[in-house]
């Protein structure tokens, strides 16, 4: 029996009072880095996450020729990083300097020697010509016989069994004598059909007997590195055999187009399938590497799910770090190069600048540069008043790391990402990311003393030393900015998260009423979210009102912004800074004089 108040009720309408519970604000992951460089293989212009150094080479393979992306991929890992973002580019059409890069490709004929099918490399690069197909036609998926009579006009048959059979699949219909080839569109019980206007020239009588049977093909596709085999397939869209859409859906090497235009419409012959053909090689698959251009390291953005370069990067919220580690590879390897892009240091300032650009319109990550100059500090402090932003950060020297038995020189940016996730997992953002172990790093390319470091750490230069025993670390975490409130980049970082979190998480006010109960339920909001930062050191004073405030009210939110549809929450913060000076004094206490003195 059911108390009083149960759900027993007549039909009708009802309301439920229900509350809308806003989720509690969160940072959202931070230390996850962008790069952008040169791969030998691999998606061009698509960021893609990578989460371990095999991974990398899985997707982007190893480049012959060296580059830095990988080396600064390895080293961001051995440093503590979790998982980044990756952009390959390659020399794009349409520029100078040279051949654009250009994938592998082959067509290949049918049985009447036409072309029908063309195989494409999954993506540009000499890479591609190592690859090679094979076609062959296969023993037969299903077998059957005709159960009645089929007379001639027909469009359909009975069969003793359709396992197997579905739409789109190529059938081969025979007996003695005879043979015809029809695409079945439809299979209803043991009868299969095909299009009316392809009937049956003759009669298949079912005591001759009458067979039929499926009629597929097979793809194999081998690399050096990588072996691929699709069964079952077919040319007829309808099939789910379809060779363009296994391939596709498939493949990590290539991708097929069906070359026949009037696939649909054609009387099949059993003559246009793929002719079998053993290993036969892809080619004119080309690299561009030397032909890459600032523009194809900056990229463009040309519409939605149209970004290139460096500005694929910006749909990719997670990450708040960006490095372009090849535009200094470039640079070295083309330097005083006639003609030849990356010839001249104008051309990493302007990757450089691009990369600030993005930092500062995007207010949500932070530029890692690298000097020019892996041994020189008098240049690298010409360089470095090439740039004033909040932004970015530059570093000197270069690490020397050891690579197959081998030493390499490599720009820093790689292994301070990892530095900075180590400590944004360990400790938090606010914690400067210096005075940290340098891993998988075996020397630097310049020891400097400390009246070196002083000098150019007040000019904006973070520099990697050597602390003996203590090993090679970083020692210096300031931004290159003359904006002394922006001095720090874990400051900056900070406030970077803090804008990260508040434009992220606040989405839910959009299309709310813009009114007095609405402004204090975000200032509450965000007051609770920035006192868990607070407890958590982030900010000065030995109370909350000392390190933030937030004010969400009728003064920031007047008739004429609420008229306009904008809601404002005015936030303000005193970060804590890092102690760069450890000052020590000595007095020595004198106890009396010498005599006569």
């Amino acid at each position: 029996m059911r108390s009083p108040g149960s759900d027993i009720r007549p039909p009708g309408v009802y309301t439920e009072p229900s509350e809308r519970r806003n989720e509690a604000l969160s940072l959202m992951r931070s230390g996850v880095p962008g790069f952008v460089g040169l791969g030998r293989r691999g998606p061009t212009n698509v960021p893609v996450r990578i989460a371990s150094p095999g991974q990398f080479t899985t997707v982007f393979g190893e480049l012959p020729e060296g580059g830095f992306l990988q080396p600064s991929i390895e080293a961001f890992f051995a440093n503590g990083g979790k998982e980044c973002w990756v952009v390959r580019v390659a020399h794009r059409s349409g520029r100078s300097f040279g051949e654009p890069a250009a994938c592998a490709a082959r067509t290949f004929q049918d049985r009447h020697d036409r072309p029908v099918l063309r195989v494409d490399a999954l993506s540009e690069g000499a890479w591609g010509n190592d690859l090679t197909v094979t076609f062959r036609q296969r023993t037969p998926r299903a077998q059957t016989f005709l159960t009645l009579d089929a007379a001639a006009g027909d469009a359909s048959v009975m069969l003793r069994s359709t396992h197997g059979l579905r739409p789109g699949t190529l059938l081969r219909l025979y007996r003695d004598g005879f043979e015809a080839f029809r695409v079945v569109t439809g299979v209803y019980g043991k009868t299969v059909s095909w299009r009316a206007d392809q009937p049956l020239p003759e009669g298949l009588p079912s005591s001759a007997p009458s067979y039929v049977e499926t009629v597929e093909f097979e793809l194999d596709v081998a690399s050096p590195f990588h072996r691929e085999s699709f069964t079952d397939l077919s040319l007829h869209p309808a099939s789910p055999g379809f060779i363009e859409r296994v391939v596709a859906d498939r493949s990590r090497l290539v991708r097929v187009a069906v070359l026949e235009a009037d696939a649909l419409d054609h009387l099949p012959s059993g003559l246009d399938l793929p002719a079998d053909v053993v290993a036969v090689a892809l080619e004119g698959g080309i690299d561009g590497l030397w032909n890459v251009t600032p523009d194809d390291l900056i990229g463009m953005t040309g519409g939605p799910g149209e970004q290139t370069g460096l500005a694929a990067l910006e749909v990719v919220d997670e990450v708040d770090l960006i490095a372009v580690p090849d535009a200094l590879w470039l640079y070295r390897q083309n330097a005083g190069g006639d003609g030849k892009p990356f010839a001249t240091l104008k051309d990493v300032e302007v990757v450089h600048d691009a990369m600030i650009s993005q930092c500062e319109r995007l207010n949500d990550r932070f530029a890692l540069l690298d000097t020019p100059f892996p041994e020189d500090a008098n240049r690298t402090r010409e360089y470095r008043l090439m740039f004033d932003s909040r932004h970015a950060a530059l570093y000197f020297p270069w690490i020397v790391m050891d690579r197959k038995g081998t030493p390499l020189k490599v720009p820093p940016a790689g292994h301070v990402a990892g530095i900075i996730a180590r400590c944004d997992g360990t400790i938090g953002i606010h914690k400067a990311p210096a005075n940290e172990v340098l891993v998988d790093a075996d020397d630097l390319t310049v020891v400097l003393v400390d009246e070196d470091v002083g000098q150019l750490n007040g000019e904006g230069i973070n520099c990697l030393v050597s602390q003996g025993v203590r090993g090679l670390r970083v020692w210096g975490a300031r931004t290159v900015s003359s904006d002394a409130a922006y001095r720090y980049l874990n400051v900056r970082r900070q406030l970077n998260a803090i804008h990260k979190t508040l434009s992220g998480g606040l989405q839910w006010v959009v299309f709310e009423p813009n009114q007095p109960s609405l402004w204090k339920t975000v200032q509450r909001n965000v007051t609770q979210f920035l006192m868990d930062l607070w407890r958590q050191g982030w900010f000065r004073g030995e109370a909350p009102e000392d390190g933030f405030f937030v004010k969400c009210d009728e003064e920031t939110n007047p008739p004429e912004e609420r008229d306009a549809g904008r809601l404002v929450v005015e936030v303000g913060v005193a970060p804590v800074r890092p102690a760069e000076f450890l000052v020590v004094q000595v007095a020595q206490e004198m106890h009396g004089t010498p005599e006569g003195g």
